[in-house]
């Protein structure tokens, strides 16, 4: 019936659907506090199916996409017990049916989407394109902006400009005119659709916080323009959608086939409202994530890690800045015992050992020939020289002797090379897969390893569409998913903790193009304990000074989940500047590139570790907060303390003042102890301006270094 309207609502937020024409609606999201309209549209449900056989279709990105999708024709909508509004629908000459809820606890700051498709017909659905969303109005043809909207800009989650290791989305936040005129961002970032695991969309002072949450499938929150062409050429009013659910590069995979009577519910969309700059934005992504188990584990103590490579190079580079020569030779036994003894004598406490150590890269095979017994290794670097012991892992493996039902292989049949640089070939995670690595690794662990790292887990990293494995005879379907793939990857992680629950695991992208949300798969029973830090150990001061690292700052705002990196300290300055800026954003760190003991820059890492041994606690298990990309604290989980660390990245020495809320970081101290990134005392005390609970003091900061503020309590 007409004006007909259903509301949901609580004193944060009001959801109302109004029936305005036969099957026309109106979904207005309100924030209620402000008052600030956040759809003013009909929802946005789009579904394209397609009677072809196999499950994955491409669709042009212009603006006629959408042409021949099919609508949402029935609606009941439906409130229960004053907390959730549901509608349930069917689309236009499909039975293809939707279950649409909306829920709204009382006193909840959150409310939750939830989206299930059943296919209530007798044949199987093809499903290529789905957008469903709330939709807003930002700009007319013959009006203009629509309220206030040209003040408005959206930003990702959880990165801004930069992300992973080759990605450089030229901004970090997008303006309205951006999206307006969708020259956002380079089509070789791989965004279509906008798609990331959430989004930022208001003012400088706050705004709208949009995320996606599944743990079951590869999923992402989208946020992008929809246009509504009128009359006259080049005239369209202009819409944003965001929310609900839509296909970024295939996912999730699984709701792209329906079966008879076989449905699928989609991973939670959550909004809140968030206040003040992005920073307050990312803290509530990452309660949110907390809230879902994803933050360090009770026992999470990682050991500082010494790698090798950096000394002793890469078996694969053969030549490059690792090694003294031209001439790359295998590491030795010897070799391995000296960087034990540079590690132990650094203050190091795990040596790690990249790509080099097995007998063939992705063997997973200890190499007894060259290094006798792994048993007798492991104990000699435990007991002599009191340190841990680490292993790189490949997934994907080097040569063509392996058994055969390892390999990738085209519709032809054909072996496929995962990087023919190293030449390495792309792995068939199938059950026989899993079986014989899980074996081998156990293997290594039951001889004293403390941590594994998962790495080269491309899926057909150079292949072209990433189309996976067609072979008939794995067990897999056909061809196997991207998603089957990062299934059976975590598989073996699973069983070497149910195995070891005590050693650590660092896991790698789990090899899906283009990516992945970074919590997938980490709560999980036995999964992996840490993500890898962006690729960022092969020229880390330049990373720093370049803003490339941004994204570890960036990642910390919004993730608890560890961070693992190792960095070259041969490319530090003897102010150890690089050394603390990486400590403080990856939990657990690795370091290495030095070996004269007599050197100026030796010397100044010894003593930079003394320090960082006394903050250790702090830095690995407190929470972090970004005064700003240049002033880190970090506050500690047993009490009110806490340490600042704050960096000068230019040229010259600089005043920098920092202000403290004790109130907002749950700080309480009275000695504030701040050294230089080498260990020496610069203020026993500095002069401190106290305003009730704001603390601010001052300090200068020599070109290109770092200061550590140790925050303590101590009474008379």
């Amino acid at each position: 019936m007409k004006n007909t309207a259903l509301v949901l609502s609580n004193e944060y937020w009001e959801l109302t659907i109004q029936k305005v024409e036969d099957k026309e609606y109106i979904y207005k999201l309100i924030d209620k506090k402000k008052g600030i309209i956040y759809s003013d549209q009909d929802y946005h449900y789009r579904i394209i199916t397609s009677k072809k056989k196999g499950i994955r279709y491409a669709y042009l990105a212009h603006i006629s996409k959408e042409y021949k999708a099919k609508r949402l024709m029935e609606r009941k909508i439906s409130i229960i017990d004053n907390e959730s509004l549901i509608i349930e629908g069917k689309f236009e000459d499909i039975d293809l049916w939707i279950t649409h809820e909306f829920n709204l606890k009382e006193g909840s700051r959150w409310l939750r989407e939830y989206i299930t498709l059943s296919n209530r017909g007798n044949k199987k659905v093809n499903i290529g394109f789905i957008n469903f969303g709330f939709k807003k109005a930002i700009f007319r043809q013959y009006s203009g902006w629509s309220d206030d909207l040209d003040e408005y800009q959206l930003t990702s989650i959880p990165s801004r400009r930069f992300s992973n290791y080759s990605v450089d989305r030229r901004k970090k936040k997008f303006s309205v005119n951006d999206i307006l005129y969708n020259p956002w961002i380079s089509s070789e970032v791989e965004m279509p659709g906008y798609c990331s695991e959430g989004w930022l969309w208001g003012k400088e002072n706050g705004g709208l916080l949009i995320c996606k949450y599944n743990q079951k499938d590869i999923e992402f929150s989208r946020f992008s323009r929809n246009s509504q062409i009128l009359p006259g050429r080049g005239a369209e009013d202009m819409f944003i959608i965001f929310g609900g659910t839509y296909f970024y590069e295939g996912f999730p995979e699984l709701a792209t086939f329906l079966d008879v009577n076989q449905e699928y519910s989609f991973g939670a969309t959550k909004y809140i409202v968030y206040e003040g700059d992005y920073k307050e934005g990312y803290y509530l992504y990452r309660n949110h994530l907390e809230e879902n188990g994803h933050k360090y584990k009770n026992y999470y103590n990682p050991p500082v890690h010494w790698n090798e490579l950096y000394n002793l190079g890469w078996v694969s580079e053969k030549t490059g800045f690792f090694v003294d020569s031209t001439e790359y030779k295998p590491y030795t036994l010897e070799q391995l015992y000296k960087e034990a003894e540079i590690a132990r004598d650094v203050g190091a406490e795990s040596l790690y050992l990249d790509p080099g150590w097995n007998t063939k890269l992705g063997s997973e095979i200890w190499n007894e020939e060259r290094f006798g017994s792994l048993k007798e290794f492991s104990k000699t670097i435990h007991d002599k020289y009191g340190l841990k012991l680490a292993l790189h892992l490949m997934m994907n493996f080097e040569g063509e002797n392996e058994p055969d039902e390892f390999y990738l292989r085209t519709k032809q049949g054909v072996k496929v090379v995962a990087d023919p640089y190293i030449n390495l070939y792309c792995v068939c995670a199938n059950e026989y897969w899993i079986k014989e690595k899980t074996r081998r690794i156990l293997e290594l662990a039951k001889d004293g390893i403390d941590f594994f790292m998962f790495d080269f887990t491309g899926f057909s990293m150079f292949m072209a569409d990433d189309l996976g494995c067609f072979s008939k005879e794995h067990g897999h379907e056909v061809p196997m998913r991207r998603q089957t793939h990062a299934e059976n990857i975590i598989k073996v992680v699973q069983n070497v903790k149910k195995r070891y629950p005590k050693i650590l695991i660092e896991a790698h992208d789990r090899g899906v193009k283009p990516r992945h949300p970074l919590y997938y798969q980490h709560n999980l029973s036995n999964s992996f304990d840490e993500n890898w830090g962006f690729e960022c150990m092969w020229n880390p001061m330049q990373d720093l000074l370049s803003g490339r690292a941004t994204q570890l700052f960036e990642y910390n705002l919004a993730y608890s989940i560890p961070l693992y990196l190792h960095i070259n300290e041969n490319s530090d300055n003897d102010n150890m500047l690089q050394f603390w800026w990486y400590a403080s954003l990856a939990r657990h760190i690795g370091i290495g590139g030095l070996k004269d003991s007599k050197s100026y820059k030796y010397q100044a890492l010894k003593k930079a570790m003394t320090l960082y041994h006394k903050v250790k606690p702090v830095l690995v298990r407190g929470t972090f907060y970004g005064i700003n990309y240049d002033i880190h604290l970090h506050v500690s989980e047993e009490n009110k303390t806490g340490v600042i660390l704050a960096y000068n990245l230019t040229s010259r020495a600089k005043k920098t003042k920092i202000v403290i809320d004790l109130s907002k970081y749950e700080l309480d101290f009275n000695i504030i102890e701040i050294f230089n990134g080498i260990h020496e005392k610069l203020y026993s005390q500095p002069e401190f301006k106290k305003s009730g609970l704001l603390i601010e003091f001052e300090v200068v900061i020599p070109s290109l270094s770092p200061i550590i503020a140790l925050l303590t309590n101590q009474t008379s």
